[in-house]
């Protein structure tokens, strides 16, 4: 997708949401002067200003840094996601290469409930 493609693309979702240049401005402090300069194709965005569109625009992240041809940050952000918690499988002697989504997102959530319970023992 070119620059030009990216901007109408993200220009189009902007005014679905009926958010004017200055609202966005208002929601996540990026200038009004550069959504324009984006929109009209003339700064590709950078994947810190593209994580800020996409959830103020309810727009999938790693989509959004795949379309401004950011495709080995969206690998990796793939990658992120699915072990957020489980950071290094032989580290933590756990096999994640058969579990799906959901599976992984039950293992981070108790992962969270492990950690949240040390540190009110901790507290105590």
């Amino acid at each position: 997708m070119t620059n030009k493609e990216l901007g109408i693309y993200l220009k189009t979702h902007r005014e679905g949401l009926d958010y004017s240049t200055y609202d966005i401005n208002k929601l996540c402090n990026i200038s009004p002067s550069y959504i324009s300069l984006v929109e009209n194709g003339k700064r590709k965005p950078s994947p810190i200003i593209l994580k800020k569109l996409s959830s103020i625009y309810n727009l999938d992240y790693i989509d959004l840094l795949q379309k401004a041809g950011f495709i080995d940050l969206a690998e990796k952000e793939k990658i992120d996601s699915k072990t957020t918690n489980v950071h290094s499988t032989s580290h933590n002697r756990i096999n994640i290469d058969e579990l799906d989504e959901n599976d992984i997102e039950e293992l981070n959530r108790f992962i969270e409930f492990l950690k949240s319970k040390k540190k009110k023992n901790k507290k105590e």
